[in-house]
């Protein structure tokens, strides 16, 4: 390879040297130079549309490759053997470590259940039996001893405090930044440095001729999921029009893994939007490291597209998520996280990328405001006697009803489709998976919820640390 004449050539001919096949990113003055030279010596630059969702890409890039993700944009912007009721708790950092083949290991060999934290879903297969994702409650309820295995004591996990967990509970947390150790609202009885593979490999090895046999705390989880599934599927089972989160998200799920050939082993579930994340992670099944992405430990809204075009990229073209079957990603997105991101359809339709986004239309942030568009403009928009508007203000939650996302879509180069019914939904399911020359939205309606109260279910009796 010929010296650099330039700075930019020298950056480019820097990162081809060091393996990285793709660079997400805006350009401008003055790292268009750069972003040419790069793709001169065969990068693939993936431009967007603005440094946000770039960021969130190259972050998520990293996530499913395990290699650095590349942004270029413009400045500015001894107890085991004790315990009566254990837990593990998998954490995103077991996905980063690559640890599942000895994390299947240590838990078939010790017989101890776990529960995945969201980006931990897949690390082990959700329908593995000692996954107790379905009796969370009482699982960090009554556990005596847990360890967290690259796990945040955060909101995900109520900060480790009461009353979502018990008060004599005691916790080991593993983790290979000093600094998340301990940083919840509870200090671990254990701190250990260390990478997640290493330090299982060695719990493995110590616990080898040890299995955990105790059956009522098996028992006392096997009846929490039993009952829990069976208010899920309850729920499920309500036909209704307008459709509701938790029948519209079980007849996609089972549609999706029909054409994926009866599993869900190569589908990678993005999701984003507060009802639509927290309702999609106990539906959606994960069989797979890594195939999960939501909004992780901040609760960011606007990551979703950035991840999703990550994740087309990583598993489908550079192929260096590590696997060499062929993934559908499927991005599920609440209507108002979908507008953080939106304009990165043309992205997607500019690529090529057959990415399916499905807007969950409810017409507002957690709930709208009425279910049907006469209620909504007379109830909230109407006029005096005097013609005036009147000065009742829409609640901070609204959105527009029925907002067009699939018309927009059609308008950034993709293809779109509204769906009210079930009929309609299966149809443009089949219809998003067919197509394959660029992205497709589906624009979901759902129910207002404008009745129902707004809950957190992160919060306990005690403020948010928020």
């Amino acid at each position: 390879m010929a010296s650099p004449d330039t700075g930019s050539q020298l950056i480019a001919q820097s990162l081809h040297s060091l393996g990285v096949k793709v660079i997400f990113g805006i350009v401008g003055i003055p790292v268009i130079e750069v972003a040419e030279a790069c793709i001169a010596l065969g990068i693939k630059f993936v431009s967007f549309r603005n440094e946000q969702a770039a960021s969130y890409a190259a972050s998520a890039y990293g996530f499913l490759t395990g290699r650095p993700g590349v942004c270029l944009v413009v400045g500015g912007p001894g107890v085991l053997h004790a315990m009566a009721g254990p837990l593990i708790i998998i954490g995103k950092g077991c996905a980063y470590a690559r640890s599942e083949d000895i994390l299947h290991k240590f838990i078939e060999t010790t017989n101890i259940p776990f529960l995945p934290t969201p980006q931990g879903k897949g690390v082990l297969s959700d329908n593995h039996p000692l996954n107790i994702a379905t009796a969370r409650s009482a699982a960090l309820k009554n556990t005596d001893v847990a360890v967290l295995l690259g796990a945040r004591l955060n909101w995900i996990l109520h900060f480790g405090e009461t009353p979502k967990w018990s008060s004599t509970v005691r916790i080991a947390q593993v983790d290979i930044s000093p600094e998340e150790l301990g940083r919840g609202g509870t200090d671990p009885a254990l701190s250990v440095t260390g990478d997640i593979t290493e330090v299982v490999t060695q719990l493995h090895s110590v616990l080898s001729g040890w299995r955990y046999s105790d059956p009522s705390w098996h028992g006392l989880l096997s009846a929490s999921s039993t009952k829990n599934i069976a208010a899920a599927d309850k729920k499920a089972a309500i036909v209704k029009n307008p459709l509701g989160y938790h029948r519209s998200f079980t007849l996609l799920r089972e549609h999706l893994e029909r054409l994926a050939g009866g599993s869900p082993d190569d589908i990678v579930y993005v999701s984003e939007g507060a009802n639509t994340m927290d309702i999609s992670r106990s539906i959606f099944s994960v069989t797979k490291p890594r195939q999960r992405l939501d909004a992780g430990t901040y609760a960011t809204m606007g990551v979703g597209l950035g991840y999703a075009i990550a994740a087309e990229i990583a598993y489908n073209h550079t192929r260096e998520a590590g696997t060499s079957t062929r993934k559908r990603v499927v991005a599920i997105e609440g209507d108002s996280a979908f507008g953080f991101s939106l304009p990165e359809i043309e992205t997607m339709s500019r690529y090529r990328l057959p990415i399916i986004v499905v807007v969950v239309n409810n017409g507002g942030v957690y709930r709208g405001t009425s279910d049907n568009s006469p209620a909504w403009g007379t109830e909230v928009w109407d006029a005096d006697k005097g013609g005036r508007r009147s000065e009742q203000l829409l609640p901070s939650t609204a959105l527009s009803f029925e907002t067009g996302y699939d018309v927009v879509a059609e308008g950034l180069g993709g293809r779109g489709w509204k769906v009210r019914t079930e009929e309609e939904l299966e149809r443009a399911v089949k219809e998003a998976w067919a197509y394959g020359q660029g992205p497709s939205v589906i624009n979901l309606i759902i129910e207002s919820g404008s009745e129902s109260k707004l809950e957190f279910n992160w919060l306990g009796k005690k403020e948010s640390k928020l």
